[in-house]
């Protein structure tokens, strides 16, 4: 996975650096790290050179990469039989949300998302909906 080879390649550089020490550094400005202001404009002007753009035409925002990754990750636990409520605590937590209603309010539910719960919930308890007779129709 990137972000493995990433971390291996961060601990041969810099052997000394905590695990809690900023992952993103300035080659180009004493190898400090990123402002989240400096960081934006890099990550716009990477955006344009590749032609990245939301639906919408605009560029996305950190914001957009830090909601997908949030999503993302209940979709992986959705599709693995994770206990998603269990895991909801530890998602507020990376998200640094102070109440996991936060959590619940912050993520939109997007399609694959929804899928994902609707799948899980015909798993378990389809067999527990009986339709509503129709009216006129004899059973």
């Amino acid at each position: 996975m990137e972000i493995d080879r990433f971390l291996r390649t961060r601990r041969t550089a810099y052997p000394a650096a905590l695990d809690s020490e900023p992952m993103i550094r300035s080659p180009y400005a004493d190898n400090r790290i990123y402002s989240g202001h400096q960081l934006t404009i890099n990550l716009h002007i990477l955006f344009h050179s590749a032609g990245i753009k939301k639906a919408d035409g605009r560029l996305p925002r950190i914001h957009d990469f830090r909601h997908s990754c949030a999503a993302n990750a209940l979709i992986r636990w959705y599709r693995a039989g994770v206990d998603v409520q269990a895991k909801l605590p530890l998602l507020a937590v990376w998200l640094g949300h102070v109440s996991i209603l936060s959590t619940y309010h912050y993520l939109h539910f997007v399609e694959d998302l929804r899928l994902a719960a609707n799948s899980r919930f015909v798993d378990s308890y389809a067999g527990l909906v009986v339709p509503a007779p129709q009216k006129g129709v004899d059973r």
